[in-house]
Parts: C-alpha cells; sequence; structure tokens
C-alpha cells in the first residue's frame, strides 16, 4: 500500500505541533518568536500575549506592556521582543487563516534574571574516631532572591541540594568541593579544599583559597 501525500491541513498541524516548545531567556535579551507556520496566501494573522493581542498581520498593537519593543516581520509573521523583563513571562499565540483557519502556534516565555553573585560556602569538619575518618558538613548559599538548583561536584562523583555531607578518609589528601548554583541561562560555582585532619575544622570560603567561576548558558 502507499501513502499519498499529506494535505496542507495535516502539514501545517505537524509544523505547528513541532513548534510548541519553551524558551527560556535572561532579563534584557531579545527573543525572535516564530510563526512556525508558512507564510504563504496568509489572509489574517495575529500574535497573542495571553487574551490580550499584540500584533496584527502587518502591524504591532501598542499594548501597555510591550510598549516600543515589538517588532512584526511582515513576510514571515516572527514577532520580536525586545529588552526583556521578568514581566514577559508567559505564553505567546500565533493565530493565522489561509482560506480557513490554522492550528495556533504557541510559544512558552520564561525570562529569567542571570546569576551575577557567587555562591558561599560554610561548615565544618570533624574526627570520626570510630571510622578513622571525617565527617564534612557543607552548606551552599547565595545573598540573592534569584530562584537557583545546586550541585555538588567531589571527583568525579556529582550531588544535588543546597547542604553536602561526605565522609573524606585521612589518605585522600586535599579534596575539592565545587559548589554550583546554577538557572536555565547561568551558573556560578565556588570551590573550596579539604584535608582530613584529627583537629576539628570551621570551613569558610574567606579562610580557604576559593575559586569562582561565571558562565552564561543562555
Amino acid at each position: 500500500w502507499t501513502v499519498g501525500p499529506l494535505s496542507l491541513n495535516s502539514l501545517t498541524s505537524i509544523m505547528a505541533l513541532s513548534c510548541q516548545h519553551v524558551l527560556h531567556k535572561k532579563v534584557g535579551d531579545t527573543v525572535e518568536l516564530s510563526s512556525c507556520l508558512p507564510a504563504e496566501g496568509v489572509t489574517a494573522a495575529k500574535w497573542k500575549y495571553g487574551v490580550s493581542m499584540i500584533a496584527d498581520i502587518d502591524k504591532t498593537v501598542d499594548e501597555k506592556q510591550f510598549k516600543g519593543r515589538l517588532k512584526l516581520n511582515p513576510s514571515n509573521f516572527s514577532l520580536t521582543v525586545r529588552e526583556l523583563t521578568l514581566q514577559d513571562s508567559g505564553e505567546f499565540s500565533f493565530v493565522s487563516e489561509v482560506r480557513t483557519q490554522r492550528d495556533t502556534v504557541s510559544v512558552t516565555l520564561k525570562v529569567h534574571n542571570s546569576i551575577t553573585k557567587q555562591p558561599n560556602l560554610t561548615g565544618n569538619s570533624t574526627w570520626q574516631t570510630f571510622t578513622n575518618s571525617c565527617m564534612v558538613l557543607l552548606q551552599c548559599s547565595v545573598n540573592s532572591d534569584i530562584d537557583v538548583s545546586y550541585n555538588w561536584t567531589v571527583g568525579k562523583e556529582i550531588r544535588n541540594g543546597p547542604r553536602l555531607q561526605y565522609d573524606l578518609k585521612t589518605q585522600d589528601g586535599d579534596t575539592e568541593f565545587t559548589c554550583t548554583i546554577y538557572n536555565p541561562v547561568s551558573e556560578m560555582s565556588t570551590s573550596t579544599t579539604v584535608k582530613c585532619t584529627i583537629n576539628p575544622q570551621e570551613i569558610n570560603t574567606s579562610r580557604y583559597k576559593s575559586v569562582s567561576a561565571y558562565q552564561d548558558i543562555s
């Protein structure tokens, strides 16, 4: 048996489905939202943000939130939004017609602050006589209201969360502990080195050599 060519409605349905996605951007970025559908023969086209119309076939609408920050491409109906703010996060939808209405294309935009402050490491290392090892307790924190996730790297081992409990042997020698805080658009790390000794240690990055690194991952 054979399969015949896809109809225009079937083709546009597949294209629309493949373009329903989530975009992560930084505050201040510019984003281009694709219509994801062919522009030929379009008789009606508009972009909406939530329930508000913000662009219509050949012009942008002076909607208060986006005033002066929108640009509609009249050739392919992509919508550019400049100088993004946290408040721009939300669902954008493209509605169009070619003789009849086509499937709506939805794009969810999530705008994030970039991480600009390195995390702080605090904790202690306590000698455990019954195991001849040290119990290392570390806390990773950041002086910011940005929502972040945490992970720890110790050698080839990776653990998640802001707190770490680690059993360190004397034969392990100097061991580097790295905390990385991250969100979808950026990350930053701080490292400290701990050595297991019988004497208790208070661990603070102000007393230990630390290394910080910033990476924009958008």
